[in-house]
């Protein structure tokens, strides 16, 4: 972990966790061990925290590694506060002492036609709210994902150092894009403001369930729905009856990339301040882009016709709506300065962009369009520890305490966290914050620690089984928990402190079981 962020307030609000780029970008700072808030709202599924949850299994499965959850602020960006509950809001302005901004509305589609006015409301409107908060907290330093196309439709050489130069634009999202930068830019209570602006974004990893940039997808939709009415067209033929040569150029990125390069951006402050295009140093030509769909198409097992339809009005009226949307889009794209981004992947050690191919483009076609069942809804269930931390939160009043014995705990995979308890002469109090600023601390997979706030495994059989770490004067191992079994050394203390706290637990627990028989009785 290389970034010195005041040990105050370490943690990182991270908005747009549930979007593609968000998402992974949470996965990374996990990784590297930094204490991250998300803003997420709940659906009429899920509530915000379940939501969360289902991510971070995801994120586990694609990364084959538990994760320390992030904490959970249920809110909205385009409500006044970010809609964030008085106990929320004040554990922000005490623990959060920086912004990634990723949430954004991506449609293509003009505002007028959108009855909330997407996408300003979101992209507009709701960075202005999270720019009032922030303000507000005293959050001065801001990371926030724009994209490369606010240069709009001009052409040649596009600086990292431009902005807003006058541009015409393609669409209301680029022009949206646009003025949240210059809001930012302009704002005086944001000291250190770093813009990182990507190009397509598609997501090739083979178990993604994320949607990539709707600019790709729709166009082999599009091909993919032609093709199945109207037969194969001949290569070079589609992208010809869009107004295209099949020279032109399109800038796209992988998000593990993308990802890759703001958390480590973010992790430096040295690279802070300055704006970064996460784009291709080539792109990807037109003719590339019809060659993979083709491919898709043939080996993806699509039924076409026995012979190609000649009906070119019926060709143009199906393509009609596709064409309105996102042929601005589909121009050939500009040269993106990347100097800023070059000088960073050389001193994060980040390798440049893997070569997208025609293969590569088929795998990802084939794979976004794959057909697939509904999504589990994920519900979760109160643990003992949950109730426990709870009635703590409730009972406790930290300005009568006297001087306790402080540590953290940090429980990897489903439902797990991180939490700094204090325990004293008058009782436990258990509070959500980075459990690296605890001089000690306890490391633990979601699992073992059911194990042990149940009953059914006790703190030393977990140190025998090399299944619970402790680590203190912020010793820091950087391998996945499974690598991470140390042994018990000179930290009987904290063992005696834990093994107390995980009694506490079990006792109120069956407290509150006695407590729900008695009043079953009556």
């Amino acid at each position: 972990m290389l970034k010195s962020a005041g040990q105050d307030r370490p943690f990182v609000l991270l908005t747009g966790a549930t979007g593609l780029v968000g998402g992974l970008v949470l996965a990374r700072l996990l990784s590297c061990e930094l204490p991250v808030a998300v803003l997420v709202r709940g659906n009429r599924r899920q509530s915000a925290q379940e939501r969360i949850e289902s991510l971070m299994r995801r994120l586990e499965e694609r990364f084959q590694r538990l994760f320390v959850r992030p904490v959970v602020l249920d809110g909205e960006l385009c409500s006044a506060g970010l809609g964030l509950s008085g106990t929320d809001h004040a554990w922000l302005n005490a623990n959060c002492g920086s912004v990634i901004h990723s949430a954004a509305n991506l449609l293509f589609k003009p505002a007028s036609e959108h009855p909330d006015n997407e996408p300003y409301r979101t992209n507009v409107d709701g960075t202005r709210n999270l720019l009032e908060l922030a303000s507000s907290a005293g959050i001065n330093e801001w990371h926030y994902v724009s994209t490369a196309y606010i240069a709009g439709l001009r052409t040649g050489r596009i600086l990292e150092r431009e902005s807003n130069v006058g541009q015409e634009f393609g669409n209301d999202y680029e022009r949206s894009k646009t003025m949240s930068e210059q809001m930012l830019r302009q704002s005086q209570q944001i000291t250190s403001l770093t813009v990182y602006r990507p190009s397509i974004v598609i997501d090739l990893h083979p178990t993604t369930s994320m949607r990539s940039d709707q600019t790709i997808n729709s166009a082999f939709v599009m091909f993919q729905a032609l093709s199945q009415r109207f037969g194969l067209p001949e290569r070079g033929d589609w992208f010809r009856r869009l107004g295209f040569s099949g020279h032109e150029r399109k800038n796209i990125v992988t998000v593990d990339w993308v990802a890759a390069m703001i958390a480590e951006i973010y992790r430096r402050p040295a690279l802070h301040g300055d704006t970064y295009h996460l784009t291709s140093a080539a792109g990807t030509s037109a003719s590339e882009l019809e060659d993979g769909f083709r491919a898709a198409v043939l080996e993806g097992g699509v039924k076409l016709p026995s012979r190609r339809v000649e009906a070119m009005a019926q060709i143009d009226e199906q393509a009609a709506p596709f064409v309105a949307a996102f042929k601005p889009y589909f121009k050939d794209d500009p040269v993106f300065d990347r100097t800023n981004t070059v000088h960073a992947m050389q001193l994060c050690k980040e390798p440049d962009l893997p070569q997208l191919t025609v293969e590569r483009l088929r795998d990802f076609c084939m794979r976004q369009t794959k057909p697939g069942g509904p999504p589990t809804v994920l519900r979760l269930t109160p643990s003992a520890w949950d109730q426990f931390r709870l009635d703590c939160d409730r009972s406790m009043d930290q300005a009568d305490l006297s001087p306790a014995n402080v540590f953290g705990i940090e429980v990897c995979g489903p439902c797990g966290g991180q939490w700094v308890v204090e325990e004293n002469s008058r009782g436990w109090t258990v509070r959500t914050a980075h459990a690296g600023n605890a001089s000690s601390r306890i490391i633990v997979s979601s699992t073992v620690f059911g194990e042990l706030t149940t009953g059914h495994k006790t703190v030393a059989q977990a140190l025998a089984a090399g299944v619970l770490l402790t680590e203190s004067d912020f010793y820091h191992d950087h391998h996945a928990l499974q690598d991470r079994t140390l042994q018990l050394g000179p930290s009987t203390g904290l063992i005696e402190s834990f093994s107390k706290l995980i009694a506490a637990v079990e006792r109120h627990a069956n407290q509150a079981t006695s407590k729900s028989e008695v009043a079953h009785v009556r």
